[in-house]
């Protein structure tokens, strides 16, 4: 006599669910991983567009970078967000998608504008010269933190390109 058998027995769901939390524990780091290269991506954009309207600003400003502060200001000079507003119409440029320390909440954005632009003696500079750096070497902008993205900080360069420093 023959009995039909519905299912499964329990040693063969035991197997089923091991092999899925394998697989599981296999690919969640390649999809952290995956994600974190879109924010940094993302990131790279926000520097690029930043950096167009840097251009734009100092192509109606004979060729000088905008005197600002790194952060939207209540009394001193304005933030470079503001600076720049009527050129990217978007604050949330100024976002990076990997900012894990709240800086952009805190601070009114997520990067730090050319340190020393407001410094003492420090005047204003133009965009093709910057403090007498060829543009493909003077930064203009780049991430607060060097851990927020795996590969490294993402930099924006005063001939408009953006790239990795790498830790």
């Amino acid at each position: 006599m023959r009995t039909n058998r519905q299912g499964f027995t329990l040693i063969e769901l035991l197997v089923v669910i091991a092999i899925i939390a394998i697989l599981a524990s296999i690919l969640f780091p390649v999809f952290s991983r995956a994600r974190e290269k879109a924010r940094q991506a993302s990131c790279m954009s926000n520097l690029k567009q930043i950096g167009l309207a840097l251009a734009m600003y100092a192509s109606d400003f004979d060729g000088y970078l905008p005197m600002a502060n790194y952060k939207p200001s209540v009394d001193g000079p304005p933030g470079l967000p503001d600076v720049i507003n009527a050129y990217t119409k978007n604050q949330q440029i100024f976002r990076c998608p990997s900012d894990r320390d709240n800086t952009y909440v805190a601070e009114g954005t997520s990067y730090d504008y050319a340190t020393g632009m407001l410094a003492p003696g420090i005047g204003s500079t133009l965009i093709d010269e910057p403090w007498g750096v060829e543009p493909t070497k003077a930064a203009l902008l780049y991430d607060f933190s060097e851990t927020w993205h795996a590969a490294g900080m993402n930099v924006l360069y005063a001939d408009g390109h953006v790239k990795v420093k790498p830790r």
